[in-house]
């Protein structure tokens, strides 16, 4: 196992290195995402464009600590009034900023937001943005899938809200992640793919599309980019055992070890992280180890994640202040069979 670690971290830092040549964030840089509802979903679900855009970095080797932000329902003056709050207490380095959806479809029941109050809006979260020695990552409010788009009362009503945004973005040389273009390029490409389930929330497709418009917009290189295949990644078990030397402290061993477990848990590919040992039954049949014996059971999302874990920053510490403590180790990366 320990050979196998050292060859990870060799190949996830030459990644890392490579990468944050380019990246506005960098390890250990605090990463928000302020948004509505789209923002929201994308944030909860594994496969949403946040955790996505943290999957890829940290499968790069960078490892950022995510505040996410986003807020179902909430429009620029929402945004607004909880920046400092939600956002800018965090001490972001950087902050990609969705908004303008809700701005626009809420006018349907008079609770919508001007053009000339969301630039007024939009403005004053920018300043406070500076302020903060935060970055600001633009992203366009994304298209309204409907019928006849071109035509739809939302998207013509949207189209000064992103013309503002994108000649405010550049007034200000602030990077832009033009998702709404993207959606219409996507769109005159192929338009039998869906990219939301609504009219407004995204699929897959959708949130893949975002991602990758986010990770561009971070200053990630357009081959890795285009390289990143998230459809075909899926989970992998990871079945380890350890056993203590004789002369090993077991107390010390399990400190050592809860110390990092949170660290790992965080990672944006771990679905689950436990050591286990002998449970205590009344059966005569079960194998029994000793309580000197562990077993290490985890849940990947994908090979790629469990390959960066292993050279993950506090791996890369953890593993050889355990090592002398171990007798030996097993090491065993399963899939399903059966799925």
């Amino acid at each position: 196992m320990k050979k196998l670690m050292v060859a990870a971290a060799a190949v996830a830092c030459a990644f890392a290195a490579a990468a944050e040549d380019g990246l506005l964030v960098k390890c250990g840089d605090t990463l928000a995402f302020l948004g509505d509802s789209i923002t929201q979903q994308g944030q909860e679900s594994p496969d949403g464009y946040v955790n996505l855009v943290l999957r890829s970095l940290a499968v790069d080797g960078v490892y950022v600590k995510p505040v996410k932000a986003g807020v179902s329902g909430h429009k620029s003056n929402d945004m607004l009034a909880r920046l400092d709050r939600d956002v800018l207490t965090k001490k972001p380095k950087v902050m990609t900023l969705s908004c303008g959806v809700n701005d626009v479809w809420h006018q349907d029941n008079n609770r919508g937001v001007s053009l000339e109050d969301y630039q007024k809006n939009i403005s004053a979260i920018f300043d406070k943005c500076a302020a903060s020695n935060c970055q600001v990552v633009v992203l366009t409010a994304t298209m309204f899938e409907e019928r006849e788009m071109e035509k739809s009362k939302h998207n013509v009503t949207l189209a000064p809200y992103n013309e503002w945004l994108r000649a405010e973005a550049k007034r200000r040389g602030y990077p832009v992640a033009d998702l709404n273009a993207d959606m219409w390029k996507a769109h005159a490409a192929d338009p039998s793919v869906r990219l939301t389930r609504d009219n407004v929330h995204m699929l897959p497709a959708g949130n893949r599309l975002m991602a990758r418009g986010v990770l561009r917009a971070l200053g990630m290189a357009e081959d890795r980019v285009a390289a990143l295949d998230w459809e075909s990644w899926k989970p992998v078990w990871v079945l380890c055992r350890f056993d203590l030397k004789p002369d090993a402290d077991r107390a010390a061993y399990l400190a050592k070890t809860k110390a990092v477990l949170a660290a790992v848990r965080a990672e944006p590919g771990c679905c689950e992280y436990r050591l286990l040992g002998d449970a205590e039954t009344d059966w005569d049949k079960p194998q029994r180890f000793g309580d000197r014996t562990f077993w290490m059971l985890e849940k990947w999302r994908s090979l790629p994640e469990l390959k960066a874990h292993l050279a993950s920053p506090h791996m890369k510490d953890f593993g050889p202040s355990v090592a002398p403590m171990r007798a030996g180790s097993t090491f065993h990366v399963l899939e399903d069979v059966l799925p």
